[in-house]
């Protein structure tokens, strides 16, 4: 069985830190959905950043 490995995508260096205020109930469901895709919430939120940059 293949298992997948939390955290950053390789080749992509993080070197800042962005500090958010959401609701504990929004973090909550937004962590238990990516860690039932095998990831976490700051390798997602980067994706949602990156996905945002190049549409916008």
């Amino acid at each position: 069985m293949k298992v997948n490995k939390k955290g950053r995508p390789k080749g992509i260096k993080k070197d800042e830190r962005l500090h958010v205020m959401i609701s504990s109930d929004l973090k909550e469901k937004f962590q238990k959905k990516v860690e039932q895709e095998g990831s976490n919430i700051s390798v997602k939120t980067c994706e949602l950043i990156s996905k945002y940059i190049e549409n916008n």
